[in-house]
């Protein structure tokens, strides 16, 4: 038998081997892959469209569909965003949108804050023929007021409610610019059960709490720094703060930035914050007075020795546990076991310092829901035994 004809055996025995063992030779590898997979690159679409996807890496955390008009990293708008991995799916009505070519960006975001981007090109043709630069038009996304822009998005239908219901609508359609941190449906979600309903009937508590959302003048991601101080509209300030590599505000994670709007721009967070109690609306109402899910003690930045009392409170909706970890170092990759509870509300807990090193740690409070999904929420404290 010639070599050549040996080898060709050898393959068709190979391939056999396979079809027999109920193994598939490519199949499944490349739906499984990450990316986006309708529309089809390149595609010309209209009217409503199903954008479809897949993501899911080793350490997943989560997921984020933006729109890129005209193609531009730089203009991006978002759409969706999700913490479970797999399938992608999310309806995008392109009515209202320029004609022309765009593109949609999914990314896939890990534990440690590194993502991947995965992009297709598709051009929209509703009114006529396409043009290869689309022109901005009043309809046009970017030509939306902030009120217009997160009521375009389906996952604001709360806060759009609360603007409307605290009388603040007038007031973030004029000409501003202003800066919104805003909490989407889920963040209005963890309030305790009958909050929503309460401060929709009560505008000036509700609009006590919406001004503390918002900023004086437009400030992007990019201008975010650890430990920056900021009044808000409401008169009290907020103090930005920088954990992992992660933005958040008076302990909110900013999930998502520079959504652009005519009069400023939109960052998504993922709580709703509480100005504080001494806001005369805010002390008369039950939501400001209550704790948010976080470490209350020791105090952010305080040097403990010895012996310390760990306090914190843990409350979300559908709340199944609450987790507490020692991070050494602040090191998020090495987190070290403490306690666990089973019961929403305040906890405390005894920690002996001696023997740990000496200087910066963090601890890290998880509260997991019922869904599988969790808030985590960090603060840092030096250790100083002889």
């Amino acid at each position: 038998m010639s070599l050549k004809r040996y080898g060709q055996k050898l393959v068709f025995l190979a391939l056999a081997a396979i079809l027999v063992m109920g193994l598939p030779i490519v199949a499944g590898a490349q739906e499984m892959a990450n990316g986006i997979t309708a529309p089809a690159d390149g595609a010309t679409v209209k009217g409503s469209v199903e954008v479809m996807g897949y993501a899911s890496d080793p350490n997943f955390k989560k997921w984020q569909l933006d729109l890129l008009p005209g193609g531009d990293p730089n203009a991006a708008i978002f759409l969706a965003l999700g913490n479970t991995a797999g399938e992608v799916e999310y309806a995008l009505n392109t009515v209202g949108l320029p004609d022309g070519e765009h593109a949609l960006r999914l990314r896939v975001v890990r534990d440690d804050s590194n993502y991947s981007e995965y992009t297709n090109k598709f051009t929209i043709a509703n009114t006529g023929a396409a043009t290869s630069q689309p022109k901005p038009s009043d309809t046009s996304p970017m030509a939306r007021d902030i009120v217009d822009t997160a009521a375009n998005f389906e996952n604001f239908k709360t806060l759009v409610a609360a603007v409307q219901a605290a009388g603040l609508v007038d007031t973030l359609k004029s000409d501003g610019p202003f800066t919104v941190f805003a909490p989407n449906d889920a963040a209005f979600a963890k309030l305790p059960a009958g909050t929503v309903d309460g401060l929709l009937k009560d505008p000036k508590a509700l609009a006590n709490i919406l001004t503390y959302h918002v900023l004086a003048g437009e400030v992007k991601a990019a201008a975010v720094k650890d430990g920056l101080s900021v009044n808000t509209v409401q008169g009290s300030p907020v103090k930005f703060s920088i954990m992992d590599g992660k933005p958040m505000i008076n302990g909110a994670n900013i999930i998502s930035t520079d959504i652009m709007a005519t009069n400023g721009v939109i960052h998504v967070i993922d709580s709703v914050i509480l100005p504080p109690a001494a806001g005369a609306a805010a002390a008369e109402t039950k939501p400001a007075a209550m704790p948010e899910n976080g470490i209350m003690a020791p105090k952010a930045g305080e040097t403990v020795s010895g012996e310390i009392e760990i306090m914190g409170h843990a409350m979300d909706p559908n709340f199944v546990r609450w987790e507490l970890a020692l991070l050494p170092g602040s090191d998020v990759t090495a987190p070290i076991f403490l306690t666990s509870g089973e019961e929403h509300g305040d906890f405390t807990y005894t920690l002996d310092t001696t023997g740990l090193p000496n200087g910066e740690h963090s601890f890290r409070l998880r509260v997991v829901r019922s869904d599988g999904n969790y808030g985590e929420y960090f603060s840092k404290f030096v250790i100083e035994n002889k």
